[in-house]
């Protein structure tokens, strides 16, 4: 009885403690964590984000309240993600998962006031973070904005939007999946920034070189100044520094088009 007592006693204080272990590497993997993205919330919405941008080779942590919704998450996508137990509107927990240090956040929780409040958080926290937030009430899109919010997303009004896009041009609807969705694919639409020290700047497209050096199309520009966007510049448009490229290519194009970028 004693050999059996000690053995189960063993058996719950080394699980409890690999756990805590466990739990502590992450806590450190986390922390040293730089411009990567926060998903907040692996339900529909935030477990189809954060999947597309862990097989886009992007560095991503994931915060879901339930620890056996994150594991069934991890099985999923097939990567071994760090993600931190908790809840996300906790600022103990966004600290967990290096907010301070994050290029941006999804806040794709359940209710509207919870995505709120997490956006409200996450940018005492971290004042140049980049937010994108569910919004199921399209008159909350007010608040989200007056928060800091960058990009509030409807999932009911692009859901009814792509049933239309889908019934109207479906060609153009499949077409356009290719190029955004399907991560496989070696053809991607990208952007990519020009810089004040880059050799595009002050140029004009046509003496850019773009298309001889690298072979991609670029497909819009948008300004830095007005944010509008030019939709197929030709060949006079004019590269200003700030702008930012909205390029057709493959991914080793677009490389060496983000080089010309940064000068």
């Amino acid at each position: 009885m004693v050999y059996l007592l000690s053995n189960i006693t063993a058996f719950f204080v080394e699980g409890e403690l690999n756990e805590a272990i466990r739990r502590r590497r992450m806590e450190r993997k986390t922390q040293r964590m730089r411009d990567h993205y926060v998903v907040c919330g692996v339900g529909r919405n935030g477990e189809y984000a954060a999947k597309q941008m862990a097989e886009g080779g992007h560095p991503v942590v994931v915060i879901d309240r339930s620890e056996q919704s994150i594991q069934s998450f991890l099985e999923l996508v097939g990567h071994d993600l760090p993600y931190v137990v908790g809840d996300a509107t906790d600022e103990a927990v966004l600290q967990h998962a290096g907010v301070e240090h994050a290029a941006g956040l999804i806040a794709a929780l359940a209710e509207d006031q919870d995505n709120l409040f997490l956006a409200l958080s996450a940018r005492e926290l971290n004042p140049n973070i980049r937010i994108v937030a569910k919004c199921n009430e399209p008159r909350s899109q007010r608040k989200f904005n007056q928060v800091g919010v960058q990009q509030v997303v409807h999932p009911s009004a692009m859901g009814g939007h792509r049933m239309y896009q889908e019934m109207i041009r479906p060609q153009v609807t499949n077409f356009v999946d290719g190029l955004l969705l399907n991560s496989g694919e070696d053809l991607v639409i990208d952007e990519v920034p020009v810089m004040a020290d880059s050799e595009l700047a002050g140029k004009r497209l046509a003496d850019s070189e773009i298309r001889i050096r690298t072979n991609v199309l670029i497909v819009g520009v948008r300004d830095r100044e007005s944010a509008a966007f030019a939709y197929n510049p030709g060949p006079d448009f004019e590269l200003q520094e700030g702008a930012t490229l909205i390029a057709l290519g493959t991914r080793v194009a677009l490389k060496a088009l983000a080089e010309m970028g940064r000068g």
